[in-house]
């Protein structure tokens, strides 16, 4: 029974020791995390306007607010889709860090349509889209005009 104590003590020692030693190193105990310029980072939408226009309106310009939309050797592109097969992109007008302005013709508020609204950052020398932003909707409504009639009351006269 001695034996074992003794074995029970002297690998606590060898523990405690490790553990001492990997302390004073900084307690990184072999790794190393380094942020890296090189990891591409998806654009983030977090809100768009005008968010919806009536039907039969004229070109418009649309602001698109969010993040990580500016990076070097990337052209930036704003997408529309349905899920009718429409899909089509368009060069903004002017990109800032936290905002987008892109021109959209008049050509797809012809009808009432729900479009989804993404940014996509591609690389020329690679793969078409490297990274997409989340979607945001886009919203092409029916415009109702409700006529009153114009009554004249001839009794008041």
């Amino acid at each position: 029974m001695l034996v074992t104590a003794k074995i029970k003590w002297f690998g606590s020692i060898i523990l405690a020791g490790t553990l001492l030693v990997l302390a004073l190193m900084g307690g990184n105990w072999g790794t190393n995390y380094i942020a890296s310029a090189s990891v591409d980072v998806a654009p983030i939408i977090t809100s768009i306007f005008p968010a919806s226009v009536p039907a039969g309106s004229p070109t418009r310009v649309l602001i698109i607010w969010g993040s990580n939309f500016v990076e070097q050797d990337k052209t930036i592109q704003v997408r529309l889709t349905t899920g009718f097969g429409f899909d089509q992109s368009f060069t903004p007008a002017e990109i800032r860090p936290g905002r987008i302005y892109v021109i959209l013709p008049a050509s797809l508020f012809v009808d009432p349509t729900l479009y989804t609204l993404t940014v996509v950052k591609s690389n020329p020398a690679t793969l078409p889209i490297v990274e997409e932003s989340n979607p945001l909707p886009f919203t092409v409504y029916k415009t109702l005009y409700l006529y009153f009639p114009i009554m004249q009351n001839d009794a008041l006269r």
